[in-house]
C-alpha cells in the first residue's frame, strides 16, 4: 500500500511599480505527513517553477532513505 504525502506550492512573487505582482520564476513546495489526522511538515523544497514538483519530491525521498518506499502524492 502506497503511503501518501501531501504537498503544497507556493509561487515566489515580486513587486513591480508598487502594486503590479509577478512571480520570480521560484517556487517553495511544502510536504506534508500525516500523524493521528493531522498533518506534520516533512520537508521543504526550494525549486525553480520548471522543475516538477512530483518528480523533486521523489529525489529528495531517494536520496534521504525513503527510495525503497511507495508513495502517493497528492497536491492540495
Amino acid at each position: 500500500m502506497k503511503k501518501k504525502l501531501f504537498y503544497v506550492v507556493d509561487l515566489e512573487l515580486q513587486h513591480v511599480d508598487g502594486e503590479i505582482e509577478e512571480t520570480t520564476g521560484n517556487k517553495t513546495v511544502r510536504v506534508y505527513d500525516m500523524e493521528n489526522n493531522v498533518p506534520v511538515i516533512f520537508c521543504t523544497l526550494d525549486l525553480v517553477n520548471t522543475q516538477s514538483s512530483e518528480e523533486e519530491i521523489q529525489e529528495y525521498l531517494d536520496d534521504n532513505g525513503y527510495g525503497d518506499e511507495m508513495f502517493e502524492f497528492v497536491e492540495l
